[in-house]
């Protein structure tokens, strides 16, 4: 059994809750003490600290492991690259997925509440419920509800694979800071042991936990998609047929989980809007409407409306727009006012929103050399020619897209997480393809008639690569340069001497095609470019 593999002294993190039922009924925090919906929300979030807590200290540990083992700068970066390779998502993701799913049941409960009469159904704190295990309260949601519709089970699958997509960002996001700290450390010609003394001040600055303190990153990770899917569920009930006959409309509540201590002006102004459900308004302004947004919205019936004193609802606002520069794309794009980027649509409608690297032409040099690749000719002749054949030209990003994704069993507006050759799961959605704005764009340079031999590098690859990574950072964004991790597929063909790969890194991919030379003394500078990027860590070579 390898380190990063080793059981955890403790109780399994599926099992292990801490006494939550203490918490709800003696913490100072006011988030328990009133038992508002935070009251259920935030005892998910500490349940997943508790036992996330473990597998994030033996994550630390590993890499305080190797970091130590090394005896320089390159021997180190090259040890962390070995642990992106060995670690899997078995542990987390599983205990993430059932969190979003009990979150989401959880919401819908409010939900169904509030058909009772109760316009304070979000305040529900069933604390016999909440001090059990996730699958026990899981369990015990679904059986007090109606069975749940086809729409639900797909809506639940869904959380389970952003849970392994969430799960093998942390993993990476952890790797890259410290890959980060080794360039920064070694560029200000620190020593390597010097860098060693601070490797507990590093974990602090990154805000990871470690050694019994608590960081920061992951309780932001674990808010964000506990309250994200706590808001799907709520929206997904309050589309119900018989609630909207019943309850008719929504209304914008400022606050509900926390009361923040510098409210944003916008999401204030809305609180008490009282709009019918169909309003253009909800689909951009359902909450949450930006990093750690606590508003809600509650349904209400022509009753509610008349206790209230209003004899019908307001009027839709007029929402101006704002620039705003994607750093993913480089470009200038609108969003409505008061709504953070990325933030303009309602949870739960796609669950690789947010999640999904934008298509980039980045200029990317590799840092680290780890295994040496076999010449290209000796790939070209164990490889095995392309299934998929040249596309035609001239036809629209829509016909170019579907050809992608059919090969994964995915359609546009319905993604797919893929399992690929080495393990790892990666997303397969038209978000892949699309803008700023939400409109659809293709590989450059008569690259889209490559299209579906693209999807086939992916799913059956001659090779697959790990490695670290500078991409240029564009002069709109300030400049310089930024580390990423980056995962290369290539697949070449003997026949035709196509050579194609798609390259994923943060926040971006990129995929390139060149034709090889068959014949002799004839050159191809783009396939030289290309054979480049064969650098890093070899994770998966075509069987002989």
């Amino acid at each position: 059994m390898h380190f990063f593999e080793h059981p955890l002294s403790r109780p399994h993190p599926k099992q292990k809750l801490t006494n939550l039922k203490k918490k709800l009924l003696n913490s100072d925090q006011p988030e328990f003490a009133d038992r508002t919906p935070a009251s259920t929300q935030a005892a998910i979030v500490s349940a997943l600290y508790d036992a996330g807590d473990e597998i994030e200290s033996a994550r630390i540990e590993d890499i305080k492991k190797s970091l130590t083992e090394a005896n320089d700068y390159e021997a180190a970066a090259q040890s962390l690259l070995e642990l992106q390779a060995r670690w899997t998502t078995d542990q987390l993701a599983p205990l993430l997925g059932q969190s979003f799913e009990l979150s989401k049941l959880m919401g819908r409960e409010a939900v169904i509440r509030e058909m009772d009469g109760d316009l304070d159904a979000d305040s529900f704190a069933e604390i016999e419920v909440v001090n059990q295990s996730f699958k026990e309260q899981i369990d015990y949601f679904k059986q007090k509800a109606p069975r749940p519709t086809a729409a639900w089970t797909d809506i639940m699958r869904g959380d389970h694979d952003r849970a392994f997509v969430i799960a093998g960002a942390k993993d990476r996001d952890m790797l890259k800071d410290f890959q980060n700290a080794l360039l920064k450390s070694r560029t200000e010609g620190k020593g390597y042991r010097e860098f060693l003394k601070d490797f507990d001040a590093i974990v602090g600055k990154f805000g990871w936990s470690y050694n019994g303190e608590r960081g920061w990153r992951s309780k932001v990770i674990y808010e964000t998609n506990v309250r994200t899917s706590y808001m799907a569920g709520r929206l997904k009930q309050m589309r119900d047929p018989a609630v909207i006959k019943a309850r008719p409309y929504w209304q914008y509540r400022h606050g509900v989980t926390r009361k923040p201590k510098f409210a944003r002006r916008q999401h204030l102004a809305w609180h008490g809007l009282v709009l019918p459900h169909d309003d253009p308004f909800w689909t951009t302004h359902y909450p949450p409407n930006d990093w750690k947004c606590s508003c809600g919205v509650r349904t209400l019936s022509k009753f509610d409306l008349d206790r209230l004193g209003k004899s019908e609802p307001n009027s839709s606002p007029n929402i101006g727009k704002e620039a705003y520069l994607d750093k993913a794309t480089n470009q200038l794009i609108e969003k409505p006012q008061g709504v953070g980027f990325g933030w303009d649509h309602q949870p739960g409608d796609l669950w690789e929103r947010g999640l999904v690297p934008s298509i980039l032409d980045a200029q990317i040099t590799d840092l680290v050399d780890l295994d040496n690749a076999v010449d290209l000719s000796d790939l070209l002749t164990k490889a095995k020619p392309f299934k998929s054949k040249l596309l035609p030209e001239g036809k629209d990003p829509t016909f170019y897209v579907n050809k992608f994704l059919s090969a994964f069993g995915a359609h546009q507006g319905k993604g797919v997480l893929y399992k690929d050759k080495a393990g790892e799961h990666i997303i397969i959605s038209d978000e892949l393809f699309k803008d700023g704005q939400g409109g659809l764009k293709v590989l450059k340079r008569g690259r889209n008639i490559h299209m579906a031999q693209m999807a086939e590098a992916i799913k059956d690859p001659d090779e697959i690569w790990i490695g670290v990574a500078e991409r240029n950072i564009p002069d709109l964004q300030g400049g310089g340069k930024e580390l990423v991790l980056d995962r290369k597929y290539i697949r070449v063909d003997p026949k035709t001497g196509l050579l194609a790969i798609f390259e994923l890194f943060q926040n971006g991919w990129t995929g390139k095609t060149a034709f090889q030379p068959l014949k002799k003394n004839s050159v191809r500078t783009d396939v030289n470019q290309i054979n480049k990027r064969r650098r890093g860590k070899l994770i998966y070579q075509r069987p002989k």
